[in-house]
């Protein structure tokens, strides 16, 4: 965790971001905070919902929401570095025969009480391996054989000893063969699936109302029999609902609002969020190495941390999340701002006297807006003019997606307990919304999740830091902590270091 943070900013940005955390701070106050009770869950958050299309998810929003709904095999464990029992009880890894065996709970039944079998288990898999962001984490997968109903058996075509953090992700969700008679479109508008909630009503940047699904397979749960998620854009309103009792956990506060909130009920977790600027090297003027590394040496980083970040943040160490299984860091030092190095990479660059260039934030994390504001004084030292362009989350990823943009902030983290994760998102965004070098991500995502010894991982996870260090497609501004506000009165609330977190572990006191 960062020390203490100064409150002597480096640039009239940074003193602009301050000014924005005090002006929260007063707005919200700071009082205790308020008891919730009663049988409904109320959540608020930032972000839009992107859907019930488990290859569409895109936002922490989604891979919050949707294993409520559409349960995975295995769970991620709150220590963030092992899985647990979900839809399977029991499950294991055969290396000479290269299979993953998972046991069905017996109790497992989908919301309209029909068993879960392998068949759902083999269907899903194919929903799972046909889709465009996330299908190639099942490129290993040979064939699921259903040698009974509540046996499921992954035939593997490399090793893979890793694949059961894969299916513990939100995206692998077991939804019924056949989309349980509906079409596809007709299940991801009103889905079915084990989880321990179901839909009553749901939208992308609205409110999103989960029943308690009567069929789960662990009747003691889940304790709320509704959970009412509702996006709320403004920080201050967010605070001011939470400070009235309207809310029992507001997901992932910006450090810029922290100071609105009573400290006892802030929920802050070790650092695993990458912020980063992503640049498009497709197109000019950011295909041009030396005008990313101009970039990469010119942002004041330190200004970061002491400003938008206000001390819930540290130093970048690459461009992975740490404290994961298999990660290791660059061989050389990681970026810092260096003005000469800044001022020497872009005079030898196609574009030595600058260039107009244009950034997309996700305008409903008030802090990325600061940092875009910090991103475009910086650059404006080295004559590179910077437009910032805030975003409503559906939006911005269609954009970020679509590689329709120059440069692209925004943050990223695991949602799996290995490494393997966030080498699938970089791979799965297009490295990082900047479409760089796909064939080789594809070929490192590979070797990575079919090497059988921690040395060949880290080899190949220092390759692709240094790689990122020398190529610099995507920069990594800090590595910050998830915080999150819990109401006296629930229990339970006990997240991975992501900041993900199962609505059915939640209780009311």
């Amino acid at each position: 965790m960062n020390a203490s943070p100064t409150k002597l900013l480096k640039t009239a940005v940074a003193l602009i971001a301050m000014g924005s955390v005090l002006t929260l701070a007063a707005c919200g106050g700071s009082s205790p905070a308020p008891t919730v009770s009663g049988d409904t869950l109320k959540v608020l958050r930032t972000e839009s919902f992107d859907g019930w299309n488990l290859d569409a998810s895109g936002a922490y929003a989604t891979f919050q929401t949707t294993p409520a709904v559409i349960e995975p095999l295995l769970r991620f464990a709150p220590d963030g570095k092992t899985v647990q029992a979900g839809l399977s009880d029991k499950w294991e890894y055969d290396p000479k025969a290269l299979t993953w065996t998972f046991n069905i709970r017996e109790e497992a039944k989908f919301s309209d009480g029909t068993p879960v079998t392998s068949k759902d288990v083999a269907f899903s898999e194919k929903i799972w391996a046909s889709g465009f962001n996330f299908g190639s984490s099942y490129a290993a997968v040979k064939s699921v054989e259903t040698p009974d109903p509540k046996t499921a058996v992954f035939q593997m075509k490399e090793p893979a000893i890793s694949f059961d953090s894969t299916l513990a992700g939100s995206v692998a969700g077991v939804m019924p063969a056949d989309f349980g008679g509906k079409t596809k479109q007709e299940y991801y508008r009103n889905p079915i699936g084990a989880g321990a909630y179901m839909v009553e009503k749901w939208s992308t940047g609205g409110q999103t109302i989960l029943v308690a699904n009567p069929n789960f397979y662990d009747p003691s749960r889940p304790k709320y029999k509704k959970v009412e998620v509702k996006v709320v854009a403004d920080e201050n309103a967010r605070s001011l609902l939470f400070q009235t009792g309207d809310a029992g956990v507001v997901e992932y506060v910006t450090p810029s609002a922290a100071g609105s909130y009573d400290e006892a009920s802030l929920k802050v977790l070790p650092p695993s969020q990458i912020i980063h600027l992503s640049m498009n090297t497709m197109r000019p003027p950011l295909n041009d190495v030396k005008a990313r590394l101009a970039v990469a040496n010119g942002i004041n980083y330190d200004s970061m941390l002491n400003g938008p970040l206000d001390g819930y943040a540290q130093e970048a160490d690459g461009i992975l999340p740490t404290e994961l299984a298999g990660w290791q860091p660059p061989s050389e030092p990681y970026f810092r701002r260096d003005m000469p190095t800044a001022n020497k990479e872009l005079a030898a660059s196609k574009n030595p006297n600058g260039f107009p260039t244009e950034v997309i934030y996700d305008s409903g994390v008030q802090a990325d807006a600061l940092l875009a504001q910090i991103v475009k004084a910086n650059l404006a030292e080295l004559g590179i003019d910077v437009k910032t362009t805030g975003l409503e989350t559906g939006a911005f990823l269609d954009r970020a997606f679509s590689l329709d943009a120059d440069m692209v902030l925004w943050s990223y983290g695991a949602i799996t307990p290995d490494t393997l994760d966030p080498l699938g998102w970089i791979r799965g965004t297009g490295w990082l919304f900047t479409g760089y070098n796909q064939d080789g991500i594809e070929k490192q995502y590979a070797a990575y999740a079919a090497a059988t010894s921690p040395a060949a991982r880290d080899r190949i996870v220092a390759e692709i830091q240094d790689e990122a260090v020398s190529e610099a497609p995507a920069v990594a501004l800090a590595e910050s902590e998830v915080i999150n506000a819990l109401a006296d009165g629930i229990s339970g609330f006990d997240p991975a270091p992501w900041g993900l977190y199962y609505y059915d572990d939640l209780a009311p006191e």
